[in-house]
């Protein structure tokens, strides 16, 4: 005890000088006294860091002539933000998910599944002043401190002195923002710093709120597994952020739902642009998954929900309590298929209880049934040799809940095969492309003269920001988007 108070006298008081010199600061946004634990020329470094390993996972999407228009746009935005002095970066990533977020120091990325449900250029300036908002008010510097100044005591050299501090622990407070969203007064401060960047480069500041209707139906009707990220935060729930928008902006109801001047040049845009999967990442139909690179597919449970994500394709029953993912590990060296079995059990932790070699889909395979180390959930897992290359399914659940599953789980592993070269290339990717509505048209109607399926009606309503079950009366001459 007299060396922890002998600590306190000593160290603590130039800690405390520390935190008051550095720790204070004017927030370029709201003008109020903020205490931050990370200095401007930090917070740009992180972002900097930050920012190729989301390129990285995602993928940047391969249009020069879109990659541009977009950051054209997002330049138009910060030049009149409260922090013009730092140098922004506007991405659109290689990714079908509907998102958009921001990394610190001005790194901000927009998906092209999420550009394929705008319908102007001003519902983007409202996504991109949003992002570019959190940015400006420094809200994952601030979380950061919020979340660090809970851990005074133990760490509490570690907080104060900027040397001691870990670069892994703000890089997980903004991972966690990304993928999770900011509080409650981050996001409606966000908002509104919006719609004021958004007018102030010439903007209908009432696009944003045609935006958020838009994710209102999308959230609805989508069967895809709701994307919970800073612009959909449920912290305003989004029925309340279009109330507020639309009482901050002063828009009268039903203002910008159909776009402004600027709808067509953002058509023409965004004319061509691949929608759901890419065929390089692979392509979910129905049950299957196809890869044509990899030359292989693989049918999961009827049913499930299946999404096809950067490290994995994962799948799960209504009630989330089985699951399936498919994998591939590049094996270092070539192998046996039950030394390869071995690697994947020992990577993931697990203990086998049984298993053997065969032969599934024209590959060396092996299946076999697995345990985590705690005994709480048991695993059936298939590999197929290729070469080099390792494909593996994992279909597990809680131990009290495989037995009813394990038959699902069988069936999947059973399902993977090979494609044919042939059959490999000519799977396409679904892309977006302007239709001009004729006399007479309807939806229905214009789904099959080009040979769509009519189940495709609710996913062309909502890209064209209407309601499924409220479709509008078409217009001769009118431009809608639809997909081939």
């Amino acid at each position: 005890m007299k060396h922890v108070h002998h600590w306190i006298m000593t160290v603590f008081p130039g800690l405390l000088v520390l935190f008051l010199c550095v720790g204070c600061a004017t927030n370029p946004a709201t003008r109020r006294t903020d205490f931050v634990l990370m200095s401007e020329k930090q917070e740009i470094e992180t972002g900097r860091q930050l920012a190729p390993e989301i390129r990285k996972s995602y993928g940047v999407y391969a249009s020069d002539r879109l990659q541009q228009y977009v950051d054209s746009v997002g330049q138009r935005l910060s030049s009149r933000s409260h922090r013009p002095d730092i140098a922004y970066h506007f991405t659109v990533l290689d990714s079908p998910i509907v998102n958009a977020f921001a990394l610190p120091g001005g790194y901000i990325f927009i998906t092209r599944g999420l550009l394929a449900y705008m319908n102007s250029e001003a519902e983007l300036a409202g996504v991109l002043g949003h992002e570019i908002g959190h940015v400006t008010a420094r809200h994952s510097v601030r979380q950061y401190t919020q979340t660090a100044t809970y851990q005074i005591g133990a760490g509490l050299a570690s907080i104060f002195v900027p040397e001691l501090s870990e670069f892994g622990d703000f890089a997980n407070v903004v991972f966690a923002a990304v993928s999770s969203g900011y509080s409650r007064a981050y996001e409606t401060e966000a908002d509104r710093l919006a719609l004021g960047y958004a007018e102030a480069a010439g903007y209908d500041r009432c696009a944003m709120a045609a935006m958020l209707k838009t994710l209102k139906l999308l959230d609805k009707y989508s069967d895809a597994p709701k994307t919970h990220t800073s612009l959909f935060a449920t912290h305003p729930e989004t029925e309340k952020r279009i109330s507020d928008v639309d009482q901050s902006a002063l828009c009268p109801v039903g203002a910008a739902a159909a776009g402004g001047e600027d709808r067509m040049p953002y058509l023409k845009q965004i004319d061509g642009i691949v929608f759901g999967d890419d065929p390089r990442q692979g392509i979910v139909s129905g049950r299957r998954f196809t890869h044509p690179e990899l030359r292989c597919e693989l049918t999961f449970p009827a049913g499930w929900r299946i999404q096809n994500r950067p490290d994995a394709v994962l799948a799960s029953d209504d009630n989330q309590e089985a699951f399936v993912e498919f994998n591939l590990l590049q094996l270092p060296k070539r192998c046996t298929i039950l030394e390869a079995a071995g690697i994947i059990i020992e990577r993931l932790g697990l203990r086998s209880i049984s298993g053997s070699p065969g032969f599934i889909g024209g590959l060396d395979a092996y299946t076999g049934t697995c345990s985590a180390r705690d005994g709480l959930l048991k695993v059936r897992l298939g590999c197929f040799m290729d070469r080099d290359r390792l494909f593996y399914v994992l279909g597990f659940a809680r131990t009290a809940d495989f037995e009813k599953n394990s038959g699902r789980f069988d069936r999947t592993i059973a399902s993977f095969r090979k494609l044919s070269p042939e059959e490999a290339k000519n799977v396409k990717a679904r892309r977006l492309f302007l239709y001009r509505v004729k006399k007479g048209d309807t939806l229905p109607k214009i789904l099959k003269q080009l040979g769509r399926p009519a189940s495709e009606l609710k996913t062309v309503a909502l890209i064209n920001a209407w309601d499924p079950e409220r479709l509008p009366v078409l217009t001769p001459e009118m431009m809608i988007k639809m997909i081939r």
